[in-house]
C-alpha cells in the first residue's frame, strides 16, 4: 500500500514537472514573439509562476523516489541513478539560472515605459544562458521519461543523457536565429518614436 501511495506522488510530480516545464517554455516563445510590452510582461509573469513550480515538482519526485530506491529498486540500476542525478541538477538550474532571469525580464517589463519594448528588454529576454538551461531542461525531462520507460543500462543511459542536452543547445541555437530578425524592426520603431 505504501509502495503504490509513494509511486503515485511520484508519477504526480513528474506530470508537474512536464506541465510547469512546458508552460515556462511557451510563456518564453511567446515573450520572443510580443510586439507590446503589455503582452511581453503578462508572459513573462506566467512563466515567473511556472518556473517556481518546478523546485516543488522535483521534491515530489525525489522524495518519494529516493524511498523507493532504497527500499525497493537499490542503488545499481544505472537508469535511477542517472534520473536521480540530473533530476538534483534541474533543482539548481531551475532557481539559479531560470527563474533569477525571468524575474529580471518581468521587473525590466513592469519598467518599461514604452509600448513597445525597447532594445534593452529584449536583449534580456534574448538571453541565451535563459534560453539554453530551459530547453535543455525540457529535453532532460523527457530523457528521464525515457529511461524510466526504456530502462538502458549505463552506456544507454548517458547516451541519452547527452543527446538530450545536445538537442538542447540545437534547438535554443534555432529558436533563437529565428527570433532576431523580428526584433530589428522593433529597435527600429522604438528609437523613431524616441526622437518624435
Amino acid at each position: 500500500m505504501l509502495y503504490n501511495v509513494l509511486l503515485f506522488f511520484h508519477i504526480l510530480g513528474t506530470v508537474i514537472m512536464f506541465a510547469a516545464v512546458s508552460i515556462t517554455l511557451t510563456a518564453m516563445i511567446a515573450m520572443l514573439h510580443a510586439k507590446k510590452t503589455e503582452t511581453l510582461r503578462d508572459w513573462s509573469s506566467l512563466a515567473v509562476k511556472m518556473d517556481g513550480l518546478l523546485p516543488f515538482s522535483v521534491i515530489l519526485i525525489l522524495l518519494p523516489g529516493l524511498y523507493l530506491v532504497f527500499s525497493t529498486w537499490g542503488w545499481r540500476v544505472p537508469w535511477i541513478n542517472i534520473s536521480l542525478a540530473v533530476l538534483m541538477v534541474m533543482t539548481f538550474m531551475g532557481p539559479a539560472i531560470n527563474l533569477r532571469r525571468l524575474k529580471m525580464i518581468l521587473t525590466a517589463a513592469k519598467e518599461e515605459t514604452q509600448s513597445v519594448p525597447s532594445s534593452r528588454l529584449w536583449e534580456k529576454v534574448q538571453d541565451r544562458t535563459l534560453w539554453n538551461s530551459v530547453i535543455i531542461m525540457t529535453m532532460l525531462a523527457i530523457a528521464i521519461l525515457f529511461l524510466m520507460t526504456v530502462k538502458p543500462a549505463l552506456i544507454g543511459s548517458l547516451i541519452t543523457l547527452g543527446a538530450a542536452i545536445t538537442i538542447g543547445f540545437i534547438v535554443t541555437h534555432l529558436v533563437l536565429k529565428t527570433a532576431v530578425l523580428p526584433s530589428v524592426p522593433l529597435h527600429t520603431n522604438t528609437s523613431e518614436s524616441t526622437r518624435l
